[in-house]
């Protein structure tokens, strides 16, 4: 290859060195999918046939049109573009591909680098699985974990390399089945659908007609995407089978012939591989007949009874498998009535419509299949699981709760476990979320069982962190952290970047409420480094709300500035979370904008009625901006306006935080008002509740301003007290520390003083306000 280095975009690539860098560092995608990227850029003068890059890259002709596709859709991902705006790689109708981005060309790269991202085996890349949409803090990290619950029956969708940590090989299951995409000898056009429509179908009946586990689809697509020749070389079937935790695989091939359709399943085991073989007028049919002939079952090969509606199912779920969900909703729309209408199609038909975010459509169809007599019980419970998330998603967690609890009866003595293991964890989401934590982590445990017994990882993954998500809200954050990095490990080995992104924010929030503000930001850049790779702006979007307040949290205001603009563009339709990140961006640069009781009463507002219903926005956290701007104008009855809107909305099992913030903007007001007595009460109080809750983003900041206060009263020997406590705390947190400084300066301590002011200066970063200054 040349030795040329090239820029483009954001990017820079080093063939020589098999580099490709952006902005944030070394970016890891599949050796396939890198090489494609060099070879259409070296030939940007031209398109490049499809025979010519298969060719070249792969060495050999007998490359599908699907590989290809998938290959290219990685290189696409990892370059920040999609097959729609198509900004770095075009598709030529019919013929092939075109590099249509600027280039720039260097003899050699700016500085020299070890190899790094693109040079890495495709068998330890990781590759990304995209899952149904996202999203998180108290609800929004929780729906990312529960998968958007509803989705299909296929559940993920495979796409873009990400840079991937190793970890150990998963411990083989005895008796544990992986199931191989199908290969299809004629590939083109109307026979696309098979290689992942018939896996999933295979897999679908393997696990109903036999007591084998047999891994979920979308897990064998992850692994398949570090090493995609395991698909056709026995050798690495094996070494494949070893890593995803299997003792079976079972691979297939399809063909068309005489009679329709024939069809070779190769099973293979440690010591050998037999392959059966059948013809039958559809590939599904075919595929039934040999896997009766391998497992003894003439049953299995009994034509069902609507063979062109199990293709249009299998259909469906292979367009789910590639994350098309255009193409899944087409084929559904292009069906004959009386197809669109049987529930089996109906209940796909509105898992893609939640999941390309239709919520209203899908809300209709859901409940249609819900209130159908005669439905299936799987189908009338994936119907009403969907009512479940599309629920959770409005933040109605009774009404989500019902339809969970009625998804389970539905199921109740079925052998779902993919299903029942999905309805356990939203039960226990919800449960958390309604403040029930011992019924969640029991809800967890069921569905750990389930998930365990279908050799779903990635489902116990996202138990990890749902439980973290539960040891948060109860205050043990030591141990959340600890399980969203066991779930982010997962993630990172499959591949699955909105959770993996979700993890490490989930992760961030839970160091910032321990006050670790350096490692919360080192998490949560993580998570925004994969922001380009997600498809789910939803996700993307609180993955940036956590981000902005870690770099709040560090004085990183200019990098806050310029995530705001990004987001809160001054309309009505702006995210609120971002309205109010603006407001403390501003607060903490020392200009504060000037308050009105109408200005909070907009605010407000806003957060209680979002133009988005899953919005991060809470009332407590716009409360204490807005009392910490107005007070820094000295504007106090503006303050004591913002509390009172507090006051008045009550308790949220949403909001957890408002009478911690009742009790410290309620002390800080008395304060602005010279009444000693209240302010002392409201700190105290403000105090307790987050030594309660175990919260030190709380307890430390109450307890600061508390000795800041007491110091002035001129009560050094109460404000020793409380400083003490908050010792611990001065040497990474910026209002301990002033706290502390005010606290030897008053005692005369001038040594201790001075040691605390240079750490304060590189606590501050560009704040210029000093943290709830009264």
């Amino acid at each position: 290859m040349s030795a040329r280095h090239y820029r483009f975009g954001d990017f820079e690539l080093d063939p020589a060195s098999r580099e490709l860098r952006d902005a944030d560092g070394p970016v890891a995608l599949p050796l396939k999918s890198f090489d494609c990227i060099v070879y259409l850029l070296e030939r940007r003068e031209r398109a490049v046939g499809r025979d010519e890059l298969i060719s070249a890259v792969w060495g050999r002709a007998d490359v599908s049109d699907a590989l290809l596709g998938q290959t290219l859709s990685r290189a696409r991902r990892a370059l920040g573009d999609t097959g729609e705006e198509q900004r770095f790689i075009r598709t030529v109708a019919r013929f092939g591909y075109h590099w249509v981005a600027p280039v720039d060309v260097a003899d050699e790269p700016a500085t020299p680098r070890a190899a790094v991202g693109a040079s890495v085996d495709e068998g330890d890349a990781a590759t990304s699985v995209v899952p149904q949409p996202a999203t998180r803090r108290r609800r929004r990290h929780v729906l990312a974990f529960a998968v958007m619950l509803a989705g299909a029956v296929a559940g993920v969708a495979l796409f873009a390399a990400w840079r991937g940590a190793r970890v150990p090989d998963a411990p083989v299951q005895a008796g544990a089945a992986l199931v191989l995409p199908v290969e299809v000898a004629d590939d083109g056009g109307d026979a696309r659908w098979i290689r992942f429509g018939a896996m999933d179908y295979l897999a679908a009946r393997l696990r109903e007609r036999s007591n084998l586990t047999v891994l979920p689809s979308e897990q064998v697509i992850a692994y398949l995407a570090r090493d995609g020749d395991a698909a056709t070389d026995p050798a690495r079937r094996r070494a494949l089978a070893t890593k995803a935790g299997a003792s079976l695989v079972l691979a297939a091939r399809v063909r068309r012939d005489a009679q329709g359709w024939g069809v070779e399943l190769d099973v293979q085991d440690a010591e050998r591989s037999v392959r059966h073989a059948a013809s039958a007028p559809t590939p599904l049919q075919a595929i039934d007949r040999a896997l009766a002939d391998w497992l003894g079952d003439p049953a299995i090969a009994e034509a069902p009874a609507r063979p062109t509606a199990l293709e249009l199912q299998q259909r469906i779920d292979a367009a789910f498998l590639e994350g098309d969900l255009r193409e899944a909703a087409a084929i559904a729309e292009a069906a004959p009535l009386d197809l669109q209408r049987m529930p089996e199609i109906a209940v796909r038909v509105a898992e893609v419509d939640e999941r390309a975010g239709r919520i209203e459509q899908a809300q209709r169809g859901f409940e249609r299949l819900a209130t159908t007599a005669g439905v299936s019980p799987v189908v009338h419970a994936r119907a009403l699981y969907g009512l479940c998330a599309v629920a959770f998603n409005r933040n109605e967690p009774e009404r989500a709760q019902a339809y969970c609890r009625d998804a389970l009866a539905a199921l109740e003595g079925r052998h779902e476990p993919l299903l029942l293991g999905r309805a356990y964890m939203m039960r226990g989401v919800i449960e958390d979320q309604l403040g029930r934590y011992e019924d969640a982590l029991a809800s967890f445990a069921r569905a750990r069982i389930e998930w365990r017994a279908a050799g779903n990882l990635p489902g116990e993954a996202s138990l990890d962190n749902n439980e973290g998500l539960a040891h948060a809200h109860h205050g043990h954050f030591a141990e959340a952290v600890a399980s969203f990095q066991r779930g982010a490990a997962v993630f990172e080995r499959f591949g699955v970047i909105d959770h993996l992104a979700s993890s490490l924010a989930a992760k961030s929030d839970a160091q910032r409420m321990m006050l670790e503000a350096d490692d919360a930001l080192a998490s949560s850049t993580k998570a925004w480094r994969l922001a380009p790779r997600m498809d789910d702006p939803r996700a993307v979007l609180a993955i940036a709300y956590t981000h902005a307040q870690a770099l709040l949290a560090n004085g990183r205001l200019d990098e806050l500035g310029r995530l705001v603009e990004r987001y809160d563009d001054g309309t009505p339709a702006a995210p609120p979370e971002f309205v109010l990140m603006r407001l403390a961006r501003d607060t903490a640069a020392g200009t504060p904008p000037a308050l009105a009781d109408a200005d909070v009463d907009r605010i407000v507002g806003r957060v209680l009625a979002p133009p988005n219903p899953g919005s991060d926005a809470r009332l407590s956290r716009a409360v204490d901006l807005l009392v910490d701007a107005a007070l820094a104008q000295g504007r106090r009855e503006v303050a004591a306006h913002a509390l009172q809107r507090l006051r008045d909305a009550g308790a949220s099992p949403l909001d957890a935080d408002r009478a911690f913030v009742a009790a410290l903007a309620g002390a800080r007001i008395a304060e602005a008002g010279r009444d000693e007595v209240g302010a002392e009460a409201g700190y105290a109080l403000a105090v307790e509740l987050g030594l309660a809750a175990n919260r030190a983003d709380q307890w430390v900041p109450a307890g600061a301003a508390r000795v800041i206060a007491l110091v002035r009263a001129g009560h050094l020997d109460d404000a020793r007290g409380i400083g003490g406590r908050l010792a611990a705390y001065a040497d990474r947190d910026l209002g301990a520390a002033q706290a502390l400084l005010a606290l030897y300066e008053a005692s005369g301590e001038a040594g201790a003083a001075e040691r605390l002011r240079g750490r304060i200066e590189v606590l501050r970063g560009q704040r210029r306000a000093a943290e709830h200054a009264p």
